[in-house]
């Protein structure tokens, strides 16, 4: 049997966050996969559909977490439906045959508290053979999907006492700065694309220098970095991300002040911008390989076995995983492709990251040692094949670049 693993496709409405235009390179995969393999199995490991930055969860506004939960319809797949008909003709032909499991990420988590929207996307699938789950564990093959947003501390739930969950501060933040930061860019009246590459700086922290990089090429008469900054400050005033804080960092509550009492130190020092850092997992691109080695490793160490708090907001129960015989971890979100080998005291493990199929922006070194930025296209996956003695993983990386003419 073979079983096709990607995640982070971002399919949207065809607004400002919508860079998904691969619906035919989809299709072609999906026709490509069914004709190998007429048992074979798609595990879309969330963030398949963009609904956070959807222009119905921008309409509501800067609310708070549970009424953009219970404010969607099925009105937000329709609009998503419209703009990608062949994707969703693609997927719901695959589902006729085929097994599909949709794990549910952070950008389109709203399919786990409204049933309305959870719905609507199955109709539209239209498939027995479809579902939506939080995480994804074949036990015969040791293999276990997540999203991975669950060990982002920006995205991830947490827990407030025994039974309260703290919502994601990284949702609030999506959807203050797609409120007010962007529709700021787009005053500037700079080039579409352009604006678009914003939502697309990987690393996050590299932002900083495109937004200067932008104001030198385009003789911007603004401090774009200022005003970036200022989005970011005035949603560390609100009440919401108070209560995050004191929640997820309560050994250095009092550092809230710096941006709900002093807003102006949050330009002020090193240490601050590293402590934006840190929250938001900017630098480090490798805690979800951290988490896939402890895992790989809890047979020997059972405080890294899964707890409630690694699928809190998603499940109820925590999944019992065969420890034992877990050979492969996979997870997407952070956008970055890899495939590593993880050693245990019982011989080596696996970890594989699918990657995303979201254009990516990536700061390099230009003539004289100074800083440009390229976009590239990436359409990542991975498979997994059975094979007599065991099973086969293969990472596809597809990188496409436009070179201009000119």
């Amino acid at each position: 049997m073979l079983k096709l693993f990607l995640s982070d496709l971002h399919v949207g409405d065809g607004t400002a966050s919508d860079d998904f235009s691969f619906d035919k390179d989809f299709s072609l995969l999906l026709k490509r996969i069914d004709e190998d393999d007429p048992e074979a199995e798609l595990i879309i490991l969330g963030d398949g559909l963009e609904i956070l930055e959807s222009e119905l969860v921008r309409e509501l506004g800067i609310v708070d977490f549970s009424t953009v939960c219970n404010s969607l319809d099925g009105d937000v797949i329709e609009a998503i439906y419209r703009k990608h008909k062949l994707f969703f003709s693609s997927l719901r032909t695959f589902a006729k045959k085929h097994k599909v499991i949709y794990i549910v990420g952070n950008h389109d988590y709203y399919l786990v508290p409204n049933a309305k929207v959870r719905e609507k996307f199955i109709e539209k699938i239209d498939s027995a053979k479809f579902e939506i789950v939080p995480y994804y564990y074949d036990e015969e093959r040791g293999i276990f999907a997540q999203h991975g947003n669950q060990y982002d501390v920006t995205n991830s739930f947490a827990f407030a006492g025994e039974k309260k969950l703290i919502p994601p501060i990284g949702d609030y933040i999506t959807r203050r700065v797609m409120n007010e930061f962007e529709p700021f860019l787009r005053s500037l009246k700079l080039p579409e694309d352009v604006v678009r590459d914003y939502d697309n700086i990987r690393p996050l922290s590299h932002a900083v220098d495109w937004l200067k990089y932008i104001t030198y090429i385009y003789k911007l008469p603004v401090d774009l970095t200022s005003a970036w900054k200022k989005s970011f400050s005035k949603a560390f005033q609100s009440e919401e991300a108070r209560s995050w804080i004191k929640i997820r960092f309560p050994h250095t509550y009092w550092m809230s002040d710096f941006f709900t009492q002093k807003s102006g130190w949050f330009d002020f020092g090193r240490k601050i911008v590293k402590f934006i850092d840190m929250l938001f997992k900017i630098e480090d691109t490798n805690y979800l390989k951290r988490r896939a080695e402890k895992m790989l490793n809890a047979q020997w160490n059972p405080q890294w076995k899964l707890s409630k708090q690694d699928v809190a907001g998603y499940s109820d129960e925590v999944p019992e995983l065969d420890y034992s015989n877990l050979k492969l971890i996979l997870f997407g979100h952070n956008h970055q492709p890899g495939f590593y080998v993880i050693p245990t005291p019982d011989g080596t493990r696996y970890y594989a990251n699918t990657g995303t199929w979201r254009p990516l922006v990536e700061r390099s070194k230009s003539k004289f040692g100074g800083i440009t930025f390229h976009k590239k296209i990436e359409l990542n996956y991975v498979i997994v094949r059975d094979e007599k003695d065991g099973m086969i993983v293969e990472t596809q990386l597809t990188s496409k670049i436009e070179i201009s003419k000119r």
